[in-house]
């Protein structure tokens, strides 16, 4: 008697396999290998010579006019890339769309992610927004607390491969990209001057002034998926991710919050065009220039761990970093691609060459090595905005992406050091208006407009009693020249602050503070502290302004003005 056993037929992964443009290049077919195309180019080259030869010398120097060409673009390698490629990369520069006129939000998407809308939807039990195009669905989440003046310390966060779910016949391939995004500090613009150099000295260019942390999940659009069970499947995914991320706070964002960060992190205000070239992608005023890591870094030695956040720190005037694992290929799923890419930008193109230099001498320090994404910009743009979407170039190693430190919250204005020697650092530019009171004396409040002009804000005092300050005023230069010291009430002209360039709200009419308290004394009056509004219309990044000595100072609301951070001195 014999007993036989069967098993049902493995489930398939998914409803159908992944779209080409999500197969990772090392996948498809390895960059460094002999080709077939090279192989065919090379016989027909041969086969050319060797037909006119013979046949006088103009059908010779002709089959050779035609040979060299097809053999110096088969194997010549041009920075690391077959000279056909670089022919492949032009050819799409030529032919797509590489600029937009002053536009909106909905205009910019359009470019960078055809066909793509924004929309409202029911996300884990809550009103979020969805991106959708013809590759899916996308859902962004705001990582950390955004309204966190002054945390606890810097916290880290998972490998992104860890908050990949794994392969279902259920689930639709996902896609995860963590975006880290901030401003070095010094800032750019504060170049040599006195105020850089003290910051610097007191930082050693370790801390990042300004970081936003993003997470995009993407479902992917296959067969037999509509787009309810495509938002359903993302629903669940975003659940799930929020639970895993444990204490650190993630929450999806709503349609206006979304658009407004997509603007923020592309550097495009809506009042200047977007236009690529070969190099770069001009956003208004500033420079723009993608890089993809290739090769490392090497996570068992401190510079490579810590690449991330030394990225931040880059003297640019605002950096990227963008980190996509998924969809997960493979049997069983096992494998994840992966993709770690930088973009810089930057006021000038010199500028922009210092930073990639200094890129590139980190990249070297960390074991890692970049390529600079000419002639697709503007598709690597996308990519490192939070649409998950998938960047030009060869595949990194997920292993080793999944050893680097992540941190989130460490960035801002240091203010000192806690006792374990971390520093102390305070957010005072936000989206929203933020209103300080410190506690001290003038020179306090010198020490902290000091390093907040280190941080690209312009500082106006307001005060009277000017003569306080001329030591200070003539003491410390800034690029965009003297400080103003102003009576209270006079009005500062000026433009709209932004992440790049952040502003500090001032306006309205400074109210009388009372008489300074005395403790123990009868009749002292007790602090106090007004409340302002801003106007509905405002989208301008503010700044703080914040009072001295032991006074208040008078509520001012958020207006759109220029980057600079109001110091002011009550009269009384």
């Amino acid at each position: 008697m014999t007993a036989s056993t069967t098993t049902a037929p493995a489930q398939p992964a998914h409803h159908q396999p992944l779209p080409p443009q999500w197969i990772p290049a090392t996948i498809r077919r390895p960059s460094t290998g002999v080709r077939v195309g090279q192989v065919i180019a090379t016989q027909t080259a041969v086969a050319l010579v060797v037909a006119g030869a013979g046949r006088g010398a103009a059908m010779t120097v002709g089959a050779v006019a035609v040979a060299a060409p097809l053999l110096a673009g088969a194997w010549v390698r041009v920075r690391g890339r077959w000279l056909f490629t670089w022919l492949g990369v032009a050819g799409g520069h030529l032919s797509r769309r590489r600029a937009l006129a002053s536009a909106a939000g909905p205009g910019l998407l359009g470019l960078l992610d055809p066909g793509a809308t924004i929309r409202a939807a029911e996300l884990a039990g809550g009103p979020a927004a969805v991106v959708d195009d013809a590759g899916g669905l996308t859902a962004v989440l705001e990582v950390g607390d955004p309204g966190d003046l002054l945390g606890d310390g810097p916290g880290v966060l998972p490998a992104p491969s860890t908050l990949l779910p794994p392969v279902s016949p259920e689930l639709p391939p996902v896609r995860l990209q963590l975006l880290l995004s901030g401003s070095p500090a010094p800032a750019a613009t504060a170049g040599a001057s006195t105020v850089a150099t003290s910051y610097r000295q007191l930082t050693d260019e370790r801390l990042a002034g300004r970081d936003s942390v993003l997470l995009a999940v993407r479902v992917l659009r296959v067969a037999g998926w509509t787009n309810e069970e495509l938002r359903v499947a993302l629903s669940g995914v975003v659940r799930r991710i929020v639970r895993r991320l444990g204490p650190v706070t993630a929450r999806p964002l709503g349609e206006h919050a979304a658009l407004r960060v997509l603007m923020e992190l592309a550097h495009h205000d809506g009042g200047g065009p977007v236009l690529e070239s070969w190099p770069v992608v001009r956003t208004g005023k500033l420079f723009q220039a993608t890089f993809r890591v290739r090769r490392g870094p090497d996570p068992r030695t401190d510079a490579g761990r810590r690449l991330v956040p030394r990225l931040l720190t880059l003297p640019a005037a605002a950096t990227t970093v963008s980190l996509c694992v998924g969809p997960r290929t493979g049997i069983g799923g096992v494998t994840a691609p992966a993709e770690l890419t930088v973009r810089l930008a930057a006021w000038a193109p010199t500028e922009l060459a210092t930073a990639a230099q200094a890129l590139r001498r980190l990249a070297d320090d960390a074991g890692a090595e970049v390529d600079r994404l000419d002639g697709q910009q503007l598709p690597a743009l996308a990519g490192t905005l939070p649409l998950a979407l998938a960047v030009p170039g060869a595949a990194a190693d997920p292993a080793v992406l999944d050893e680097l430190e992540l941190p989130v919250g460490a960035a801002g204005l240091m203010v000192g050091a806690n006792r374990r020697g971390a520093a102390v650092t305070i957010r005072l530019f936000r989206p929203e208006g933020t209103r300080l009171m410190l506690v001290g004396g003038v020179r306090a409040a010198q020490l902290v407009a000091l390093r907040a002009l280190a941080l690209g804000a312009r500082v106006a005092v307001q005060t009277t009693r000017p003569r306080v300050w001329e030591p200070f005023v003539r003491g410390v230069g800034t690029p965009d020249g003297p400080i103003p010291v102003l009576p209270p009430g006079r009005a500062v002209d000026g433009v709209a602050g932004s992440p790049a360039a952040p502003g500090a709200a001032r306006g309205g009419t400074p109210v009388r503070c009372p008489p300074t308290p005395v403790p123990g004394r009868p009749g002292s009056p007790p602090w106090w502290s007004g409340t302002a509004s801003p106007p509905p219309t405002s989208t301008s990044w503010a700044g703080p302004t914040w009072s001295c000595c032991n006074r208040c100072a008078p509520p001012r609301p958020r207006w759109p003005v220029p980057p600079s951070a109001s110091v002011a001195r009550p009269s009384g």
